[in-house]
């Protein structure tokens, strides 16, 4: 049964996170790109194109360790290559910690395989990673794109974390909340009472624990924010104000409901 759980949640992830996200502006473009199945899409004179790192990795008998499913974006901006180099090159090293990572969970999972008794071998399904990437807003102005990340070590259950990363392309310079925002601290306290607001809906009844108000104030980082084409959206991942039931959540504050995004990021 787990085994069939694992297939299909990497079944879902690769449906999901492998199609680019287009903006409300490119959407003829982005039905045409999920109508051909590709896996390139462009935005104006900017294109994202997802090379899959699929792999399983067996041990010398054929067993398999770790199972990884994924895929890296490559940006061309234009004519602007020096933008594009400087966006690439923070995705070729996060290929480089993926690539570590998977040396250090198959060495994990051949340990744990090896300690197993006989029947306990039987049901071994292997280990798991996975780091899939889609965009959010892309224009003139910004870059974001999203990243999910899961991995599994035999547990109940995998274990899931979002984060984003938001460039500028007209430098290539990831951007903070610091180069985004005209006040930090009113913006931050704005960003909390939005949630909370959003949280207390009857949509959300049950998702989350008894004192998780109280963390709500834990949910914005560098990390887990980024620009869509509707808002600025905060990322709630497992575990901070919801169970792993939940499954990830994001809040989305309009544009026109934001005062504090500094006016050359907000879409035109």
């Amino acid at each position: 049964m787990k085994k069939q759980f694992i297939a299909l949640l990497l079944v879902v992830m690769s449906i999901v996170y492998t199609v680019p996200a287009m903006g409300a502006q490119e959407q003829e473009k982005a039905d045409s790109c999920v109508g051909q199945a590709v896996d390139t899409c462009s935005s104006s004179m900017i294109t994202i194109a997802y090379t899959q790192l699929d792999e399983v990795i067996k041990d010398k008998m054929g067993i398999p360790m770790l199972t990884v499913q994924g895929n890296t974006p490559t940006v061309t901006i234009g004519a602007h290559k020096k933008v594009s180099s400087r966006i690439n090159a923070f995705y070729k090293k996060k290929v480089k910690e993926l690539k570590v990572q998977e040396k250090e969970y198959t060495k994990m999972a051949g340990e744990d395989y090896n300690q197993r008794t006989q029947d306990e071998k039987k049901y071994w399904e292997g280990y798991g990673l996975g780091r899939t990437y889609s965009q959010g807003r892309v224009d003139e102005k910004v870059m974001s794109i999203i990243e999910n990340n899961y991995e599994y070590t035999g547990g109940a259950h995998p274990n899931a974390t979002r984060v984003a990363q938001t460039f500028s392309t007209q430098t290539g310079k990831q951007l903070t909340l610091g180069d985004v925002l005209t006040d930090e601290a009113k913006a931050d306290e704005f960003i909390n009472g939005f949630i909370l607001q959003e949280t207390k809906k009857y949509e959300y009844k049950d998702y989350f624990f008894e004192d998780y108000q109280q963390h709500i104030k834990e949910l914005l980082t560098e990390n887990t924010w980024y620009l869509s084409d509707e808002g600025f959206v905060i990322i709630s991942n497992e575990y901070i104000i919801s169970p792993h039931v939940v499954g990830i959540l994001e809040f989305t504050i309009p544009y026109d409901q934001f005062q504090y995004l500094k006016p050359e990021y907000r879409p035109q």
